[in-house]
């Protein structure tokens, strides 16, 4: 989180919010403050995630419709974490300091657990749930028209290169994300092609109960191209289990994670070999965004080893034009036929 974000942020705020929501708390632990302030709320017998979100991130506006969007998708059976009102029946309540407002959300825990990409289950079984529960959410997209209030892809703070990177050092990065930017634009935008969805579920982003994923974390949710929703998948997938091996072996496990997922992707909803034909462009894209967010977070030069690091392999891979990984998709009948 920003310094001046965190300058503003405080328990009280927490206790006010756990009193507003109407829990009888019994413990609270921190989970996570990178984009948003993220707590475990414990009851005798319940959990809850209670999330603060500084109005700089995020209008009130933008949040409400994030929610009425996860509670339409838990009401069609997609596996969600919902989110619940106040004792005021407000979605969202609001935090005034000196400098903005911190928006509160509650949000049930959902079951299963967390999988760590070194767990025997994080193979083929998963991979096809983890396909379908976001080709749930495509088809519920493309089912019905949701005049919800997120961005659009483009409109995001992430694309703004000229904002947060430096002008001589990364000239070049920011000369080829704007060109990416522009040809991806030029992509068809159909009911079947372009639409809401999730933007980041990564397997930090949901739990697994051995059948089903649990998605949470919503807050990237925006409108933009359906393929970018199997792109970010692949990208994690590949980045934490192997992303510092060569790019032919991260491709090979790139290649067989694709085939799992789209099995159960393509279970609730159709991807066209033309389309899967440009996952590359989002993988890449998602390179673009990662090293903004690095330099729009992060003070570089005080970095970790471990974060210059991982910043440092997103910009090798964006100067020199390489993929996080090229999965094998020049055969169109082995790809049609096989999932």
């Amino acid at each position: 989180m920003e310094a001046w974000i965190e300058a503003m942020f405080s328990e009280k705020i927490v206790d006010e919010a756990i009193n507003r929501f109407g829990m009888e708390a019994t413990n609270r632990t921190k989970q996570g403050d990178f984009e948003n302030y993220v707590y475990e709320v414990e009851e005798s017998e319940k959990a809850w995630i209670l999330r603060f979100t500084h109005s700089s991130h995020r209008t009130i506006e933008e949040i409400n419709s994030e929610l009425v969007w996860i509670n339409e998708c838990y009401k069609e059976g997609i596996h969600v974490a919902r989110a619940y009102p106040s004792k005021t029946s407000k979605l969202v309540e609001r935090f005034s300091t000196e400098n903005g407002q911190f928006f509160a959300c509650l949000f049930e825990k959902v079951p299963g657990k967390a999988i760590n990409v070194n767990e025997a289950v994080f193979g083929p079984p998963l991979f096809e749930a983890w396909g379908r529960e976001i080709g749930k959410m495509h088809r519920l997209s493309m089912k019905k028209n949701l005049s919800v209030q997120r961005q659009r892809w483009d409109e995001g703070d992430l694309l703004q290169f000229d904002r947060f990177l430096s002008k001589r050092e990364d000239a070049k990065i920011i000369i080829e994300g704007k060109r990416l930017i522009e040809e991806i634009q030029t992509f068809h935008e159909t009911g079947k092609t372009f639409g809401l969805i999730h933007s980041d579920v990564h397997h930090g982003n949901f739990h697994y109960d051995g059948q089903y994923i649990h998605l949470f974390d919503f807050d990237d949710s925006m409108y933009h191209y359906y393929v970018s929703d199997l792109a970010i998948p692949v990208y994690y997938a590949v980045w934490h289990k192997c992303g510092t091996t060569s790019l032919i072996e991260r491709s090979c496990f790139a290649t067989a994670f694709l085939r799992s997922f789209l099995k159960g992707y393509r279970e609730e909803v159709n991807i066209s070999y033309e389309w899967l034909k440009t996952l590359p462009y989002f993988l890449r894209l998602r390179d673009f965004e990662l090293y903004t967010v690095f330099h729009k977070k992060f003070d570089i030069d005080k970095m970790n080893s471990k974060g210059k690091a991982m910043l440092e392999g997103i910009r090798e891979r964006l100067v020199h034009s390489e993929l996080i990984a090229e999965p094998a998709l020049e055969d169109r009948e082995n790809w049609i036929e096989s999932t």
